[in-house]
């Protein structure tokens, strides 16, 4: 988390920062980018960086905290009034909010592709990880509603089906991405969204 010295400056300096660390995210993996362009970027001293956050660590932390609460704000409308929908039409709404977020911040689509294309790094298992378990307990509160709907067949394991919807959340993207040879989204993703929901909803018995 930024120093409370960071969250004391004027809005218009804390935005430049970020854009300027957005900016060398995108363009760079974690471990080739740097603080000097940042800084430079930014048009702050090398010194106050340090005033700031703790180390780049920290600044590429709190980007990432910058892209999912954006994310969430895409899937909001969704999740205000998941009675509406059943689970199945519901974590296909998901995707369209997620495929939209990205569609439309590509520039946050480029940083969470570096960080997911390198499953060893340090920075991948404290971030990622971290956030599984949020969507391990939202996936669990989903199923539950469905499960009292009838929706699903009741006694299931409710934390293995949450936990293997939140795997394969990440890993159907990886599938798209490594099909269509490219690190960009397009409206065919939803065409691999309903192959994987029709897996997800029918299985794979006769």
């Amino acid at each position: 988390m930024p120093k409370e010295t960071f969250f004391n400056l004027p809005p218009e300096k804390r935005e430049r920062i970020e854009a300027s660390a957005i900016k060398e995210f995108r363009d760079y993996y974690f471990d080739a980018s740097s603080i000097n362009r940042i800084v430079e970027e930014a048009g702050i001293a090398k010194g106050s960086f340090y005033q700031y956050f703790e180390d780049k660590k920290d600044l590429y932390k709190h980007v990432m905290n910058i892209i999912i609460q954006k994310k969430l704000e895409y899937m909001t409308p969704t999740l205000m009034n998941p009675m509406d929908l059943d689970i199945f039409s519901l974590i296909k709404e998901m995707y369209v909010s997620g495929l939209n977020f990205a569609l439309h911040n590509p520039e946050f689509l480029e940083i969470s592709n570096r960080l997911l294309s390198d499953p060893n790094h340090d920075l991948y298992k404290e971030i990622v990880e971290e956030n599984k378990e949020k969507s391990d307990q939202v996936f669990h509160q989903l199923l539950k509603m469905a499960e009292e709907r009838g929706e699903i067949r009741s006694g299931l394991d409710l934390s293995l089906v949450a936990y293997l919807l939140t795997s394969l959340n990440i890993s159907v993207s990886d599938y798209y991405m490594k099909r269509n040879e490219t690190k960009t989204y397009s409206k065919e993703m939803l065409d691999v969204v309903e192959s994987f929901l029709d897996v997800v909803k029918y299985g794979i018995k006769c």
